[in-house]
């Protein structure tokens, strides 16, 4: 018999994630916002991506499907600790895979609701926002061997949408 794996639900990185999709789902909820958490839908064990399928293609969808007063949005929420400063372009900067900002791409253009990314950066409390169409105006690729393909996006150009007195556990 083969020893179980441990489950990466163990994984303080997957918790301090899943708290910062929880706290930002509960602030959408306090502003009147339904929420369809992904993160429900996410296979047996938990441990699958949910997608939208389709006949021949499957996307990786955002984390939160959020609706209010007839108008419908996904929101992919990031759990930092802070921004990191680039050298590069001098400037402070989140980031995330590029296939994933590709299939939110996919999503907003096939559902017709706008994917916005949040970001909570534990270190400040501060939940930063914006839609993934206009940060990417700004953005900046990456193609590294530790990484893989990334894209990057300018701090100052996320809107702070709330202020947290209380910052995620172990961080």
């Amino acid at each position: 018999m083969e020893p179980k794996q441990a489950s990466f639900k163990n994984d303080p990185k997957f918790n301090m994630g899943r708290t910062g999709e929880k706290t930002v789902a509960e602030i959408l909820q306090r502003r009147g916002w339904y929420i369809i958490p992904s993160y429900d839908y996410s296979g047996e064990d938990g441990d699958k991506a949910p997608k939208l399928h389709g006949a021949f293609n499957s996307y990786v969808i955002p984390d939160l499907d959020a609706s209010k007063e007839g108008c419908r949005i996904w929101v992919e929420v990031k759990t930092k600790t802070a921004a990191t400063y680039t050298r590069i372009t001098k400037r402070l900067e989140h980031g995330i895979p590029y296939r994933h900002f590709r299939s939110y791409k996919e999503v907003e253009q096939i559902t017709g609701c706008p994917v916005y990314l949040a970001v909570y950066e534990t270190e400040t409390g501060e939940v930063l926002a914006g839609r993934l169409a206009e940060l990417a105006k700004n953005a900046r690729y990456s193609d590294s061997a530790v990484m893989g393909k990334m894209i990057f996006f300018p701090r100052d150009v996320f809107k702070v949408v709330a202020r947290l007195d209380e910052k995620v556990a172990g961080s």
